[in-house]
């Protein structure tokens, strides 16, 4: 089971990766989502089974909804 640690901004959990030259490693979610913008990602293992970039739905880019008119509540009011 990963282990997630936010003391000292840390993060211990790491994903098992396939990059595209065939090699086999295991990164953080955020090195992923690096790897995945920069297009280096072959697979990646989620908790239900491997997930193949290109075949599988995979969430890349910015992760802000731009839809949304209201006000921003994650920042202080001024």
């Amino acid at each position: 089971m990963s282990e997630r640690v936010f003391s000292n901004k840390m993060e211990h959990s790491y994903i098992d990766v396939i990059l595209k030259d065939g090699t086999y490693h295991h990164f953080t979610p955020r090195v992923l989502d690096v790897l995945l913008e920069s297009h280096r990602v072959h697979k990646f293992k989620r908790a239900s089974g491997w997930a193949t970039v290109g075949i599988d739905p995979i969430r890349t880019g910015k992760r802000e909804n731009t839809d949304y008119q209201g006000p921003d509540r994650r920042t202080p009011a001024r």
